[in-house]
């Protein structure tokens, strides 16, 4: 079986595969349950709690081993390119307010939405979302002083791009939980 769009988008942001008797097969893990839960819709298998990492994310991970799906397109074969953003900002992307300052010396409040991932993720986001390209953050992850490797991020901090790129991707298939949280924020940051 050959994933695309949302379903894509997940295996991406959360997925890897893992191989057993010789056969490659994805495994999807997450703390939300939403996001396996999509799997069983397609796979044959059922999602299930996991204590692995209980220690380190304090609860228990969701987890499915959809051994009937042995291979994700690779990003340029991607055809439902607003359906995989979707799934790959809900997981990895944060929304928030910012604090700025105006050229009178005023402090305010202002969305910003930051993704996180590989460059090369980041270069295909870039590439594709409806926004001015952005300069790629090259973040140093270090955990208890010890260097554990690097991430990449995308900011956006102007209304009108986030704005855009959240009605560019919007769809059916969607973590609803994420898009209300999501609509409050930005509905609070109008009201200001």
């Amino acid at each position: 079986m050959m994933l695309d769009g949302y379903y894509a988008g997940i295996a991406y942001a959360t997925g890897y595969f893992a191989i057993e008797n010789n056969k490659q097969y994805l495994v999807v893990r997450n703390l939300d349950d939403w996001y396996v839960k999509c799997f069983e819709n397609i796979s044959k298998y059922k999602a299930y709690q996991s204590l692995h990492k209980l220690e380190r994310d304090r609860k228990p991970q969701w987890c499915i081993k959809a051994r009937d799906i042995n291979c994700i397109p690779q990003l340029a074969e991607v055809k439902s390119l607003n359906d995989f953003c979707r799934a790959y900002i809900e997981i990895h992307g944060i929304l928030d307010m910012a604090t700025s300052k105006n050229r009178k010396g005023e402090y305010f409040k202002k969305p910003r939405l930051r993704i996180y991932g590989s460059e090369e993720i980041m270069t295909f986001l870039n590439n594709n979302l409806p926004a001015m390209p952005k300069k790629i953050q090259y973040i140093k992850n270090n955990v208890d002083d010890k260097y554990i490797g690097q991430t990449c991020a995308l900011y956006y901090q102007s209304s009108e791009e986030i704005s855009a790129i959240l009605r560019w991707i919007d769809g059916d298939l969607r973590n609803e939980k994420i898009w209300a949280k999501w609509n409050n924020l930005l509905c609070l940051n109008e009201k200001e």
